[in-house]
This record gives C-alpha cells, structure tokens and sequence, in this order.
C-alpha cells in the first residue's frame, strides 16, 4: 500500500502554486483514487468501508511527515493546505452493494 500512497502524495505536491479550487478539486480526487486502490484491495465486502478510513489515516500520517520534513518551505505550507482539505468532513460511499 506504500505505493498507493506515496502515488497520492506525489499528486497533492504536483498541486502546489495551483488556484485554491483546483487544489482542492485535485485533492478530492487523488484521494478518490486511492480509495478506489485500497476499497478493491479488500476483499471482504464488509471491511471495505474500513479499508477507506485506513486509506485516510495513512495518507493523512504521510501528508504530516512530509510537512515536517519540509518545515520552513513554500512546500510545507503547501501541505498544510492538503491537510486541511483531507481533514474536512466527506461522506464515505459506499461501492460494495
């Protein structure tokens, strides 16, 4: 699941100079896609729903490793800007019908 979301942060930092909409658009669906990743990587159809939090949490502890290696950077303020979007509540779909 590395991939997944070193896939993700690679996505959020290719945002950086962006407007604030297309950030935030941008954020959405790097985040979208690796929900998608993580949601068909489990197979048991109950715990897909789960499966999309731990993507959230792990792409949120990413997100805060980076900006503290970045400290001090028009990166890190950058990422603190993704991590205030990713932190917004969203409603979680449900895809496992």
């Amino acid at each position: 699941m590395d991939e997944v979301i070193e896939a993700y942060l690679a996505d959020v930092l290719a945002l950086e100079g962006e407007k604030p909409e297309a950030i935030n658009a941008g954020v959405r669906v790097a985040l979208g896609d690796a929900e998608k990743i993580f949601r068909s990587r489990e197979d048991n159809r109950r715990m897909k729903d789960r499966a999309v939090r731990a993507c959230h949490a792990l792409c949120r502890s990413r997100l805060v490793e980076e900006m503290r290696r970045r400290k001090g950077t028009s990166t890190a303020d950058h990422l603190k800007l993704v991590l205030g979007i990713l932190n917004k509540p969203t409603h979680l779909p449900s895809d496992d019908r």
